[in-house]
């Protein structure tokens, strides 16, 4: 008999139902009874199965590990022997002796600090078995009555070891488990087709041309009459598309929302960071006090300017200033008053000269002036009234005027002058004999 026929045998005998009737909502007493017999023995066989496939598998691992207690018994003495005398070779032989046993996959040798001395596998990391076992024996010397701990030897077997001796017996198992159920599988077959299998295909047809983006507006149509799982899930999944749909429009909305603010955000961070920028350039490039361009940035545009001074052949002169006795103003009234007269020194001098000449503070109480196209006399006038500038200015500070004067050297770029810095030394060698000869004076190089 085939087993199509064999199918509409049972089911013209056992399935042939009124009305209404299901195999779930069984009235018939055959009906109702195959029912139970058939969850039963399901149960059953699934039980006995794997009780079964429990004990075939526990005896073949006991197996397993008396057959490492053999060979860990074997080789004990010849490892022990090797760790003893540090003979890596022979250990390694050894090791791969031992991983050479079909039943061992992994072997351990550990020193009495618990580290690795050799620990091969037979597998790669990335596909470790499903479950390891092991054996541990400790590996000892014996000398003059006294054992001497060497190691600790691990020997591993796994779970593939085991399946590859039980596979037949397994499959014998299953094979009976498999024939026995086979007849009521195909029953079982046709009532999940029957009364689950095409209404949840219908169910999945109906999702699948479900719209994403009109969802909820369409509803989900099983054709469906009797009261059951099925149906209320139809109905709970249309329930569904509808507050989908809602959230949809709210997330659609609240998406918007987001994008417009972080477009305003990145906006305006953006224009902090420009801004920030602009303030960190000034900030690197100027003195923070007296807001001129620091020792830095006016020794690159010097350098630029004398090494243009150079193609042009033009005259360039560079005037080193120090405020005299500043020491004394910052011990008598105090270092804001010191700040002070450096603001006050620096605007005085920022007013006496052109456009194009450069002017920055190199440091403390010093300063310096690069006066470009022009020559040594031009410079040494304008140092000088520079100088007389300074000595009538005054700074109000606590209701007190004070006043103050300014050393300077003076001298001018010489073809020899391999960089700015010998430049500046000369200027800087000149405003200290200008201090040596009483201050409030100016001194420049001879022509």
């Amino acid at each position: 008999m085939s087993s199509w026929a064999l199918f509409q045998f049972f089911r013209l005998h056992f399935f042939m139902k009124e009305p209404g009737v299901t195999f779930f909502h069984p009235r018939r007493i055959s009906q109702k009874l195959m029912r139970i017999v058939f969850v039963i023995y399901m149960a059953i066989t699934l039980v006995l199965t794997s009780i079964q496939f429990m004990a075939e598998y526990k005896r073949t691992q006991d197996e397993v590990l008396s057959e490492l207690e053999v060979l860990e018994h074997t080789f004990h003495t010849a490892l022990a022997t090797s760790l003893w005398q540090m003979n890596e070779a022979q250990l390694e032989a050894l090791a791969k002796g031992l991983m050479s046993m079909p039943v061992i996959v992994g072997v351990d040798i550990v020193n009495p600090s618990g580290e690795f001395i050799l620990a091969p596998r037979d597998f790669p990391p990335e596909e470790k078995p499903l479950w390891l076992f092991s054996i541990e024996k400790s590996l000892n010397w014996t000398l003059n009555s006294n054992e001497i701990p060497l190691g600790v030897l691990k020997l591993y077997s796994s779970s593939d070891v085991i399946m590859n001796r039980v596979l037949f017996g397994f499959f014998l198992i299953a094979l009976n488990a498999i024939v026995k159920t086979a007849f009521l599988w195909v029953l079982f077959l046709w009532a999940f087709q029957r009364f689950l299998g095409t209404p949840l295909q219908k169910l999945t047809s109906n999702i699948d041309e479900i719209d994403l983006e009109h969802v909820g507006d369409n509803k989900l149509q099983l054709g469906i009459q009797d009261e059951n799982e099925i149906k209320s899930l139809q109905e709970q999944f249309n329930n569904m598309l509808l507050r989908i749909k809602s959230d949809r429009q709210s997330l659609i909305q609240d998406e918007e929302n987001r994008r417009r603010w972080l477009e305003e955000e990145v906006t305006t961070r953006t224009q902090e960071l420009q801004a920030l920028n602009v303030k960190l350039t000034q900030l690197a490039s100027t003195d923070a006090l007296t807001g001129l361009c620091n020792r830095r940035v006016f020794f690159e545009q010097a350098q630029f300017q004398m090494d243009l001074s150079t193609r042009q052949s033009t005259p360039l002169c560079l005037l080193v200033l120090d405020i005299d006795n500043f020491k004394a103003i910052n011990d008598t009234f105090g270092h804001s008053a010191g700040d002070g007269v450096l603001c006050c020194f620096a605007d005085v001098i920022s007013s006496r000269l052109r456009k194009t000449d450069i002017f920055g503070r190199i440091g403390g109480e010093e300063f310096a002036v690069l006066l470009i196209d022009t020559d040594l006399e031009a410079a040494a006038l304008v140092a000088e009234k520079l100088r007389q500038s300074v000595l009538l200015s005054t700074f109000e500070y606590d209701a007190q005027e004070i006043k103050f004067s300014v050393s300077i050297g003076v001298s001018r770029y010489c073809e020899d002058d391999e960089s700015f810095k010998d430049f500046f030394v000369r200027s800087d060698d000149l405003l200290y004999r200008a201090k040596r000869n009483g201050r409030n004076r100016v001194e420049k190089m001879p022509i």
